[in-house]
């Protein structure tokens, strides 16, 4: 059984083996810092490249097989860390060549991922992943069990089986290799005490998944990947702008490394100052107590987040501009008077891996803001913030005196890197996070007082008696999109009063987040942890805007 994270089941991928090195077309690969030594008596050795393609099965919704296979991201992952040690792209056709960039140990296992978003507004990504062995022949895998003779598949039946052994704790990767094989590569052999049937079984029930764009693992959150652009050389350990130029137009992300967060359940048992943090806090370090009844662990980070809220094309400092596409800059007037499916084509019209920034991408950055023990500012106040006045934006002038051009938040007292606008405090981080126009996200929904998550209407009922935040969902179905599991009038000064709200009248609503300039009833409304549940897609005001993120 492992205990990193599998992702998710959805490409079929036939991955031939060579014997001997070539020059890569297809890929830049990565390597990251602190690979495993090798263990005593093995040998470290530079290891073949994989080259392939990805075949996607006819699907039933969304998205044509060429869609799927055509910009997926390949990687190569160490299941002992989670480490992502290389990546690259298939192209047009789906054809990809991975070069191994590090010395690989003999005898040392890994997975190979591919990764890729689907068609649809909700522009899911989907995953399929398998076992690597690198041998003193060659990679065997899950469908060759010696190595660098015959093809790696990856398939529903060896996401089962990946799957099984990631549940089954008696059962190691050495029992894997092989398990799947046949012309077709469609017959299993058992392995543990799992039989044939059973992992066929379950093969059949992630193929039905898949072929509808539905995730086999449910409608919890993709786990953090921690998956670079192949051309990102910044530190993976660390914030960091990623640059990337479309049709012309260069916009700015952030990449928000892969951390760990604890989510207090109970604080009264989780020792020291934990005890005085209300339910829902998130804190830095493993607090006492037991895990899942008095605290939870979450994984987050491993993309790329707008460093500035979503601008037209061709938006200027003075002018909102009129281009259907988007960029994302410093100093421009920001894309308002846009619904949720236009901001959600337009995010995904960018970039083969761009989306409209999901709730749990949202919730990464609140959650580093918080274990950090950082208050993020904002244009929350017409142009200032209501907590600090002495913080002051640039005025939109196309919405002067209330909005203000992206990313201008300072203050005369600040030095050097201190910017305390953004998630980290700091110009690395990712701006206008509280305020300045609501920011339309993927994920949440509301159903006449329901949660929605990924389009399915969850039975949990949002809290009602007020629109302040004074704890946080612990439940591990809501717990990594930052909603309240209760609420009053007042709030709570350690969630900077922030505002939660849902109206139970509407039968469908999409979320908005981190709220507006708009000081509403002279309270402060707007922040980083703030969630509104209560507009339907179609609705579009000068109010709401958008951010994209890019996921490799």
């Amino acid at each position: 059984m492992r205990t990193t994270k599998l992702n998710r089941a959805a490409l079929v991928l036939g991955v031939t083996l060579l014997a001997a090195c070539h020059t890569p077309s297809l890929d830049r690969p990565l390597v990251a810092p602190g690979l495993p030594g090798a263990p005593p008596g093995t040998e470290a050795i530079a290891a073949a490249p994989v080259q392939g393609r990805v075949d996607f099965p006819e699907r039933k919704v969304l998205a044509a097989a060429s869609d799927v296979g055509a910009d997926a991201t390949v990687a190569v992952i160490d299941p002992g860390t989670a480490r992502t040690l290389a990546t690259g792209l298939t192209d047009a056709a789906g054809a990809f060549s991975l070069e191994m960039p590090f010395s690989v140990v003999t005898g040392a296992y890994y997975y190979l991922q591919v990764s890729k978003r689907v068609g649809g507004v909700s522009g899911n990504h989907v995953s399929m992943i398998t076992v690597l062995k690198w041998t003193n022949t060659g990679w065997a895998s899950i469908t060759n069990p010696v190595g660098g003779q015959g093809t790696i598949v990856i398939s529903p039946l060896t996401t089962a089986v990946a799957l099984i052994d990631r549940e089954d704790p008696a059962v190691s990767l050495s029992q894997l290799l092989g398990v799947v094989s046949g012309p077709t590569y469609g017959a299993v052999t058992p392995f543990g005490t799992h039989s044939a049937a059973e992992v066929t079984a379950r093969a059949a029930s992630i193929t039905s998944l898949l072929q509808q764009d539905l995730d086999p693992l449910g409608d919890r959150a993709s786990a953090a990947a921690g998956l670079k652009a192949p051309d990102d050389v910044g530190d993976e350990t660390v914030h960091h702008d990623y640059k990337l130029t479309k049709n012309g137009v260069e916009s700015t992300f952030v990449w928000i490394p892969v951390f760990t967060a604890y989510q207090l359940i109970n604080p009264a048992n989780c020792g020291g100052s934990n005890t005085t943090k209300p339910v829902g806090y998130w804190v830095k370090d493993k607090p006492l107590g037991t895990e899942n009844a008095d605290w939870a662990q979450e994984t987050f980070g491993g993309f790329y987040a707008g460093k500035y809220e979503a601008s037209r094309a061709d938006a200027t400092g003075t002018t909102a501009g009129v281009s259907g596409a988007l960029k994302v800059q410093k100093g421009a007037v920001p894309w308002a008077m846009v619904d949720w499916d236009e901001a959600s084509k337009a995010s995904m019209a960018y970039d083969a891996h761009c989306h409209l920034m999901r709730d749990e991408e949202w919730t990464a950055l609140a959650v580093w803001s918080m274990i950090q023990g950082l208050k993020v500012y904002g244009n929350n106040q017409s142009g200032k913030d209501v907590e600090d006045t002495s913080i002051t934006f640039q005025d939109d002038p196309t919405a002067s005196g209330i909005r203000a051009l992206t990313g201008t938040g300072t203050r005369g007292t600040w030095s050097g890197t201190t910017n305390l606008t953004t998630h980290t405090g700091t110009t690395a981080g990712v701006y206008d996070l509280n305020g300045n126009i609501a920011e339309w996200t993927a994920t949440l929904g509301g159903a006449s007082g329901n949660f929605v998550v990924n389009g399915v209407t969850l039975p949990i009922a949002a809290p009602t008696g007020g629109d302040s935040f004074t704890a946080i969902a612990t439940d591990p179905r809501l717990r990594r999109y930052g909603v309240a599991k209760s609420v009053n009038w007042v709030g709570l000064a350690l969630f900077s009063n922030d505002m939660f709200y849902i109206e139970p009248g509407v039968a469908a609503a999409k979320s908005y987040r981190g709220g507006t300039a708009e000081n509403i009833k002279g309270e402060k409304y707007s922040g980083i942890w703030t969630v509104v549940l209560e507009s339907p897609r179609n609705a579009a005001t000068a109010r709401i805007g958008f951010r994209p993120a890019l996921r490799y």
